[in-house]
């Protein structure tokens, strides 16, 4: 059984120590495009050294590219700073976004790419496309149970895909890929690599008018570190061959530490797996490392609840300080040593020769002739000795056989000097079985030229007169009717998840009679259990549809399966931040796409808005979770309630239960309100705008239909008050 530990790098130093306590591969980043934007990442020449150091030592190092990338920045700058370490021999790069995905594949062909939990994979339809398009793993959210897993792990079209998964370390309590609750607050974008971690501050969680955690318990979006030792031959088991740690942030004695004890356990594993035994002073010292009000064994074994939350804020961590010093003066600050087996051939009057066998091939290294000695001959011991002098190389000799003539010489510098020149003749060995030759791609130049003439073809082709058409989500019966009488209202889509089967099928019929298009919203998690779920209760609805909007690649694949994927729209959250993502969702099932909503309107015009539709109102969900907080203040009902999480400045951001499916979506406390811009909307040509109704009364869904008539179809002025935000319109994101 082959299984990986995948260690974290947040520094030069912390890649090199995690390789010293047992990591097989390390994943960092470099200094552009990883999700961890604050650490001490890698420079170019660092990462080519953390490289060498791998491979001599028969490791892996991954790069992070795994946020979501604008246009610019794929065009001038990708491509250049990915070039040197796909000729260095880099094993991986861990990819987020979908354009960047393509990019990869297209100009660097050997390249292995590793779909990010940021993609936010629901399930093996998903796994089975990215395998086609040339992943070869994939890293599963967080939220996958073991029964999760094991489904991708069986799938006959997956055997050769790797799945990787987190097994300590911090966790998010939103679906990854799925948060902006740090860029609505802040500006600071978890798809950007700059989470300023809202989710690790207080709140109140209220309901009916009632504080429901009262005290201290106001932690209520904070997860405990993961740590799942005690399960960790279940994980192994179900199909995971990557065992990841988290913590790029973390100091190289809290990486080494938790590398180093699951070093252990992983060789326990492997070696006597039924005697698998977890110390619990092993879990003490993890717990000394880091941890937050003790750990949780994440989603594998439960979907949620409060045992898995830090109610209360993490206590003070009393140093360890025997088990630091010991990390640092085992692991930190030294080169690891390959051991090699050699013989030297001391012959008179034939080259001085040394020799090893690496990885199955003989390496020769031919020196000086040796001659026969006048006074003093070069005996075996001195030889010895001076084979010995590795000193700061990557190698050691544990056995070293010596063929010698009693009356040989050579100088003591000419020794010294073949042994130098046979080790680096190992290194280059060693590091030549990683190293690519590049062939300068032409087409990037003539690419980013065809690029920059579609978009001057754009801007000339802009109708500025073009008005759009106007689209309505509705989660209430109400706002349907409200929507329903608005002649400009051309499509309505209906939140599946806020109503019975039966009210769509009548909303389906009234909508058909007013010669209304209805498309169902799909839910934003679309797991396993979900999905079974929807096919039970909603099929027939979406053959009844007009069609769908579109909140997963998993939903999309799983509709096309079964020939129900027509008239698709992919929401905002599947990313097209970038037009060779915009394209490829456009070529792969002509679906249109929705404007990102953290692009601003620079970048949006750039990207292209030709034929797409723009959110121009609404609540927009800040945080997709599993976690349920009515659940973590032990008040959970199952019955799609709403409540508030109210932060400390009395931001109050509503919050719905989806309990058929069992997540929450957190809205922003302030609606987005984009009217006033709606000329400059209007000459980006999108196709449609969008105004998305979660819980307003029809008094207020009557006024914002109204405001959006004035802006979209009269081109009126609209002003603007602060009970509403632009969002990233004008500002963007970090």
């Amino acid at each position: 059984m082959e299984v990986e530990l995948l260690a974290p790098g947040g520094s030069f130093e912390s890649v090199i120590a995690a390789y010293n306590a047992g990591a097989d591969a390390v994943y960092t980043g470099g200094l552009m495009f990883g999700a961890r934007a604050g650490a001490n990442n890698l420079t170019t020449e660092e990462l080519i050294e953390a490289l060498e150091y791998a491979h001599v030592h028969d490791r892996k190092l991954y790069l992070t590219v795994n946020t979501l990338l604008k246009d610019k920045e794929i065009e001038t700058e990708l491509y250049d700073y990915l070039l040197p370490l796909y000729e260095n021999g880099l094993d991986a790069v861990i990819v987020q976004d979908i354009g960047v995905f393509k990019f990869i594949r297209d100009n660097f062909p050997l390249m292995h790419i590793h779909a990010s939990t940021q993609m936010t994979i629901f399930g093996k339809d998903t796994v089975a496309f990215l395998k086609d398009l040339g992943a070869s793993r994939i890293v599963t959210p967080r939220e996958f149970s073991l029964k999760e897993i094991e489904d991708i792990k069986n799938d006959t079209r997956l055997k050769d895909m790797e799945i990787e998964s987190f097994v300590h370390g911090a966790l998010c309590y939103c679906y990854s890929g799925q948060c902006f609750m740090s860029s609505y607050i802040g500006g600071r974008s978890g798809n950007r690599g700059r989470c300023a971690q809202p989710c690790r501050m207080e709140y109140d969680v209220i309901k009916d008018g009632k504080v429901l955690n009262p005290g201290n318990n106001k932690y209520v979006l904070s997860p405990k570190d993961i740590c799942t030792l005690k399960i960790l031959p279940e994980i192994i088991k179900s199909g995971v061959y990557s065992l990841k740690i988290e913590g790029r942030m973390k100091k190289t004695e809290y990486i080494t530490g938790v590398v180093s004890i699951y070093r252990k356990y992983l060789d326990m594993y492997l070696n006597i797996p039924d005697k698998y035994n977890v110390d619990e002073n092993d879990i003490k010292k993890l717990a000394d490392l880091f941890n937050r009000n003790g750990f949780n064994e994440s989603y594998y074994k439960q979907h949620n609840g409060r045992n898995m939350i830090s109610l209360n804020k993490p206590e003070f961590r009393k140093e360890n300080r025997e088990f630091n010093q010991y990390l640092k003066e085992k692991y930190i600050g030294f080169t690891l040593k390959k051991n090699l087996n050699i013989k030297v051939t001391f012959i008179k009057e034939q080259p001085f020769t040394i020799s090893t066998m690496v990885n199955g091939t003989e390496i020769i290294y031919e020196g000086n002739p040796v001659s026969k000695a006048l006074n003093k001959p070069i005996d075996k011991e001195t030889l010895l000795k001076q084979m010995k002098k590795t000193g700061n190389s990557y190698f050691d000799f544990t056995n070293i056989e010596i063929i010698c003539d009693e009356d040989g010489f050579l100088p003591i510098g000419a020794i010294n000097q073949a042994r130098r020149d046979f080790l680096e003749k190992v290194r280059q060995y060693l590091i030549s079985q990683y190293t690519r030759k590049s062939v300068e791609n032409s087409n990037i130049q003539s690419d980013k030229n065809n690029a920059n003439n579609k978009y001057i073809v754009d801007l000339c082709n802009k109708n500025t007169t073009k008005s759009v058409n106007i689209n309505v989500l509705v989660s209430t019966k109400e706002q349907f009717k409200v929507s329903m009488n608005k002649d400009f209202v051309k499509r309505i889509y209906v939140e599946s998840s806020d109503f019975s089967e039966n009210k769509i099928l009548e909303i389906i019929e009234e909508g058909h009679k007013a010669d209304k298009e209805i498309y169902i919203a799909m839910p934003y998690v679309y797991r396993m259990a979900d999905k079974n779920n929807f096919h039970r209760n909603y099929v027939k609805i979406i053959e009844k549809a007009d069609g769908a909007l579109i909140r997963s690649f998993e939903e999309y694949l799983d509709l096309r399966k079964i020939n129900m994927a027509k008239n698709c729209i992919f929401d905002y959250n599947v990313y097209t931040y970038n037009r060779i993502a915009k394209d490829f969702y456009l070529n792969f099932g002509g679906a249109q796409t929705t404007v990102p909503l953290e692009l601003n309107h620079k970048e949006i015009e750039f990207r292209g808005l030709a034929g797409d539709e723009m959110i121009v109102y609404g609540y927009m969900p800040a945080m997709i979770s599993a976690g349920c907080g009515l659940k973590t203040c032990n008040s959970c009902k199952s019955d799609n309630s709403t409540y508030e999480v109210v932060d400390k400045h009395r931001n109050r951001f509503v919050t719905k239960c989806v309990c058929r499916y069992c997540y929450n979506v957190m809205y922003n406390c302030k609606p987005l309100s984009l009217f006033k811009f709606s000329k400059e909307i209007i000459s980006m040509t999108p196709d449609s705008v969008r105004l998305s109704f979660t819980t307003e009364s029809g008094n207020i869904t009557e006024q914002i239909l109204n405001k959006a008539q004035q802006a979209f179809i009269y081109e009126k002025n609209i002003q603007e008050d602060d009970q509403s935000t632009r969002g990233h319109f004008k500002r963007g994101v970090l």
